[in-house]
C-alpha cells in the first residue's frame, strides 16, 4: 500500500506534517527535551516505557486464562509483544503514525491489577479512599508510575 488514497487516515496523522503537532505533543508538565534528540517525542515515550519498572513488572503477570489445560500460556509482556506488531502494522498501513501506536501498544497493560477484574474492583476502592482526585486519570497514573 503506498498509494495516498490505500492510506486513509495519513492526512490526520500524529505526525510533524499534522497542523496540531505542537498541542499533540504537548505533555502537562515538562519532561527531559533534548534539542540533538533523533527520536521523535512518540519514541522517546516509548522507549520510557520500554525502560519502566512498570513495564519490566509484566514479565511476572499472565493474561486472563480460562483453559487451565493450556500450556501455551504468555505473560503480558509477551502479550503486549504481540499487539505491538499488530497494531504497528495496521497503523502503517492506515498512514498512522508507528512510533506513537507503538508506544500506546506497551503502555496499554502497565498498571493493570493482578488478579484479574476481581483485583481491580479491590484496588478501585482503595484508590477511592487513598489516592487524590488528580491522580485518578489514566494518563496521569501512567506517567506516575513511569
Amino acid at each position: 500500500m503506498t498509494n495516498k488514497a490505500d492510506r486513509p487516515f495519513s492526512e490526520v496523522a500524529a505526525t510533524p506534517e499534522n497542523a496540531n503537532w505542537e498541542k499533540l505533543i504537548a505533555r502537562p508538565s515538562a519532561l527531559y527535551n533534548r534539542a540533538d534528540d533523533v527520536r521523535s517525542p512518540f519514541a522517546r515515550d516509548y522507549t520510557r516505557i520500554l525502560h519502566s519498572t512498570a513495564y519490566r513488572r509484566l514479565k511476572h503477570k499472565t493474561q486472563v486464562f480460562y483453559n487451565i489445560d493450556n500450556d501455551h500460556i504468555c505473560t503480558r509482556m509477551e502479550h503486549v509483544a504481540h499487539v505491538e506488531s499488530v497494531s504497528s502494522t495496521i497503523a502503517s498501513n492506515l498512514g498512522l503514525n508507528t512510533e506513537l501506536t507503538k508506544a500506546i501498544a506497551m503502555g496499554h497493560d502497565l498498571g493493570h491489577a493482578p488478579f484479574g477484574h476481581h483485583g481491580e474492583t479491590i484496588l478501585t476502592k482503595l484508590c477511592q479512599n487513598y489516592i487524590s482526585k488528580d491522580m485518578k486519570s489514566g494518563m496521569k497514573k501512567t506517567d506516575y508510575i513511569l
